[in-house]
C-alpha cells in the first residue's frame, strides 16, 4: 500500500483497565498541576480536551442531529457521536506545518507588513538558500515569531515581536487575510511540503510563506489563550499516513 502501514482496533472490556484510564485523565484536569505545566495564570479554566474537527466531521454530525432533533427523543443515537482520544506527544503523531502560497500578488509585500504589524515587525532579511531558511524558521531559540518567504527576488526570513496571536500561523493569516481582501492579491492555497512552495512562491506573480511546525507543548496552551486554532495550523503526518480511517459502528438492533 505504498508504505501506508496498516491499523487495528482492540476492544477493552476489563473494568480495571477501563477505571484506570478515566483516573489518569482526571488527574490531567487538576487545576495546579494545569496551572504549572502549561505556565498560565490560575484564573484560566482548566482544558482537558481539545477537539480537533477533522474534515468537519463532527459539524456534520451536528448539523445532522439539529435536522432531527424536533422530531425524535433526546436519547436518540444521532445525539450522540464517537470520538477518540489521542496523546498528541506520542511519537507516532507528527505535526506537520501547512504552508501558504499566495497567487497574482499585486502589492508590495515587504511595505504592506509594515503597516499591517506596525511596531511588531522587528527584521526582515533575505538569505542564500531553502536550508537556511528553514532552519532559521524551525530552530528559532529568539522570543520571535520567525517566518519564511519565497518570491520571484529571492529568500528572506522576517521576525515578528508582539503579535495579537500566540502562534506565527496565527499572525500571518491574520496579515494574509486582510492582503487578499484589500487587492493585495488574487488567491491564497495551502500547502505541504517545502519543495512545492518554493517552486511555486519563486514564479513571478507569486509569493510562497514557510511556518515552522506548531511544537506540541504549545497547542493546548495556544487553545487557552487565543481561542480556536486559526484555519490550517498544522496537519498530523504526511499525506500516505491517512490513507485509513478506523470506525466503529452499531449496524440494526
Amino acid at each position: 500500500m505504498q508504505g501506508g502501514g496498516h491499523l487495528a482496533g482492540y476492544l477493552v472490556t476489563d473494568p480495571s483497565l477501563e477505571q484506570g484510564a478515566m483516573h489518569a485523565l482526571e488527574a490531567l484536569a487538576q487545576p495546579a498541576e494545569f496551572t504549572r505545566k502549561y505556565g498560565i495564570s490560575p484564573e484560566n479554566s482548566v482544558l482537558l480536551y481539545a477537539m480537533g474537527d477533522g474534515n468537519h466531521s463532527l459539524a456534520t454530525a451536528k448539523a445532522c442531529w439539529e435536522k432531527l432533533k424536533p422530531h425524535v427523543s433526546s436519547d436518540h443515537p444521532a445525539r450522540y457521536a464517537l470520538v477518540e482520544i489521542e496523546n498528541i506527544h506520542d511519537e507516532a503523531l507528527i505535526f506537520e506545518p501547512i504552508h501558504r502560497v499566495l497567487f497574482g500578488v499585486r502589492k508590495n509585500i515587504q511595505r504592506a507588513m509594515s503597516d499591517y504589524f506596525r511596531g511588531s515587525l522587528q527584521s526582515w532579511y533575505t538569505v542564500e538558500d531553502l536550508p537556511d531558511l528553514l532552519m532559521k524558521i524551525e530552530h528559532n531559540s529568539n522570543p520571535v515569531q520567525t517566518i519564511g518567504l519565497v518570491e520571484n527576488e529571492g529568500l528572506s526570513v522576517i521576525e515578528l515581536g508582539d503579535t495579537s496571536s500566540n502562534l506565527p500561523v496565527g499572525s500571518l493569516q491574520g496579515f494574509l487575510d486582510a492582503f487578499i481582501k484589500n487587492g493585495g492579491a488574487d488567491r491564497i492555497d495551502f500547502l505541504h511540503g517545502t519543495d512545492i512552495v518554493s517552486s511555486l512562491g519563486a514564479k513571478p506573480g507569486n509569493a510562497g510563506f514557510f511556518l515552522p511546525a506548531l511544537p506540541k507543548s504549545d497547542l493546548f496552551k495556544t487553545v487557552i489563550l487565543d481561542g480556536a486554532l486559526p484555519r490550517k495550523t498544522f496537519s498530523m503526518g504526511e499525506a500516505r499516513e491517512k490513507r485509513f480511517y478506523l470506525e466503529c459502528r452499531r449496524i440494526g438492533e
